[in-house]
C-alpha cells in the first residue's frame, strides 16, 4: 500500500482542551431532509439496545471501546437510519457475547439524531469525540451529511464509515479517514449499469435524472460508460408529475434509469405503469427494500430492481438473517446488513490493529481483506472507496423469504456486475 502523508492532527485533545466545536464550512452535495428529533446521544449496550450508563471510552484495558452512530432517526431519511441502527446493534451483541475484542473488552454503541443535518451531524460527531472517546464512527445516510463529516472525521482523526452517502466528491484526497460501505459512489454505478444493458443486449433505454449534484453525477455517468444512445431528461428535485418525461421516451423502452432522481424514483416507476409503459427494468437509488415494498404494492414485482451490495443469495446472509428475525420480530434487510457489517468491520479493524487507538484503527481498515456478507471480501483504495466489489440488481417477488415467514417480500437476482474498480477520488 502507497506511503501517505497525513494532514491530520489529534483534534479530541484539543477538543478537549477549549470545550468548543470547530467551524468547518458546509459543503454542498445530495439535499437531505429534516426532521422533528433532538439531538440528545443516547449510549447503547451491546444487548440489544437498551439505554446504558458511561462505560469509560476507549479508555484502560478493561473498559468499553466505544463507537459513535451519527444516524438519521427522523424526516425522510429514517427508514435507512432505523435499519442501520438496527445492524450496527445486533452486530455489537453478537461480537460482546462471543468475547468481545482484544481480549475481552466489549463494544459499546453511542448514538444520536443527525435529523439529516450537515452541521448537526457534525457537532455530534465532534460532542462523541470529546465526551466519549469514540474510536470510530458511522451512520451518513444523506451526501451533504457524509460530505460534511467525511471532513470532520479528517480533522478529528477518527474513522467514519458511510452508510449511503454515495455522492462522488465525499471523498477526496484530502479525506483520508472515511470510507464507504453500503452504496458505490454515482461514477461506478453507472458503470454497473452500463455493464447490465450490455449483457441484457438492450437497445431502447431512458433515464430521468433530478437536477441536483447527484442526477448530474450520474447523467455524467451515463455518458461516459453507455454503449447505447440515451436522451437523460433533467427534471427538477421536487418534481411530482413524471408523465411530460415519460412520454418522451420510446414506448417499445426496455430499461429506464431512476437512479439519478431518488425523491422521485418511486413516483417514475408508477407513471411508468400507468401511462401503459412496461419497461423489462427500471433501476431506482439505494432504497431500503421496505420502503420500495411499501410504496410500490404490488408492482414491485413488475420490473423495479433494488440495487444493493450484500449477497443475500448465500447460507451466510440467510444464517444472519434468521438469528435477527428470531430476535427481533422483523426482516433482516439489506440495508440492515449495512449496520451489520460496519460493526464486525470495524471489530476486525480493531483486532488488526492490535489497539482501540482511532488513527491504528483507520489504518486497519485501510488495509483489510474482510469476508463478510458482500460477494467479495471488502477491501479499501488509498482513499476509502470500494475496490473490487460486485453490484447485485434484484427485482421483488411478494412471497416471504425462506429465514422469515412472516415477511411480504422477497428478492431474486437480475444481474450482478463484473468487479468493479475503486473510484479516483475528487481533488
Amino acid at each position: 500500500m502507497m506511503t501517505m502523508s497525513r494532514k491530520t492532527f489529534d483534534r479530541r485533545s484539543i477538543l478537549k482542551a477549549t470545550g468548543g466545536a470547530a467551524t468547518i464550512g458546509l459543503l454542498a452535495g445530495c439535499s437531505g431532509n429534516g426532521g422533528d428529533g433532538g439531538d440528545t446521544a443516547t449510549e447503547t449496550s451491546g444487548d440489544g439496545g437498551d439505554t446504558a450508563t458511561e462505560t469509560g471510552g476507549g479508555g484502560g484495558s478493561g473498559d468499553a471501546i466505544n463507537i459513535g452512530s451519527v444516524q438519521p432517526l427522523s424526516g425522510g431519511f429514517t427508514p435507512w437510519g432505523q435499519a442501520h441502527s438496527a445492524g450496527l446493534a445486533f452486530a455489537v451483541q453478537e461480537i460482546n457475547a462471543d468475547g468481545g475484542v482484544l481480549g475481552g473488552r466489549q463494544l459499546n454503541i453511542v448514538e444520536a439524531n443527525s435529523e439529516s443535518d450537515p452541521a448537526e451531524a457534525s457537532a455530534i460527531f465532534e460532542r462523541f469525540a470529546e465526551q466519549n472517546d469514540i474510536v470510530a464512527a458511522t451512520g451518513p445516510v444523506s451526501s451533504d451529511v457524509g460530505i460534511r463529516t467525511s471532513r470532520t472525521a479528517q480533522e478529528l482523526g477518527i474513522p467514519m464509515l458511510m452508510h449511503m452517502a454515495g455522492s462522488d466528491e465525499t471523498i477526496t484526497e484530502e479525506t483520508l479517514h472515511s470510507f464507504r460501505v453500503g452504496l458505490l459512489p454515482a461514477a461506478t454505478t453507472m458503470q454497473a449499469q452500463a455493464q447490465l444493458v450490455n449483457d441484457a443486449g438492450y437497445q431502447s433505454v431512458g433515464a430521468i435524472v433530478g437536477d441536483y449534484a447527484w442526477g448530474q453525477s450520474v447523467k455524467t455517468g451515463i455518458e461516459e460508460n453507455f454503449d447505447v444512445d440515451i436522451d437523460v431528461q433533467v427534471a427538477p428535485v421536487g418534481a411530482s408529475d413524471f408523465s411530460s418525461y415519460i412520454r418522451r421516451m420510446s414506448q417499445d423502452v426496455e430499461m429506464v434509469v431512476a437512479t439519478g432522481h431518488p425523491p422521485g424514483s418511486l413516483t417514475i416507476t408508477q407513471q411508468l405503469y400507468e401511462l401503459g409503459y412496461e419497461p423489462e427494468v427500471i433501476t431506482g437509488p439505494g432504497l431500503p427494500p421496505a420502503v420500495i415494498r411499501s410504496a410500490l404494492g404490488e408492482n414491485a414485482s413488475r420490473g423495479f430492481t433494488h440495487i444493493h451490495m450484500s449477497d443475500v443469495y448465500t447460507d451466510e446472509y440467510a444464517e444472519v438473517a434468521q438469528r435477527f428475525g428470531e430476535q427481533e420480530g422483523s426482516q433482516f434487510d439489506t440495508h440492515t446488513s449495512y449496520g451489520y457489517v460496519t460493526g464486525k468491520l470495524i471489530a476486525q479493524a480493531i483486532e488488526n490493529a492490535g489497539e482501540a487507538d482511532p488513527e491504528a484503527i483507520t489504518e486497519a481498515i485501510r488495509s483489510i481483506e474482510f469476508d463478510t456478507l458482500f460477494p467479495e471480501p471488502i477491501q479499501y483504495s488509498e482513499y476509502g472507496e470500494l475496490k473490487n466489489q460486485r453490484q447485485l440488481y434484484s427485482t421483488f417477488s411478494l412471497d416471504a423469504p425462506s429465514y422469515y415467514p412472516d415477511g411480504n417480500y422477497s428478492l431474486e437476482e437480475v444481474f450482478r456486475t463484473d468487479t468493479l474498480p475503486a473510484l479516483p477520488p475528487e481533488v
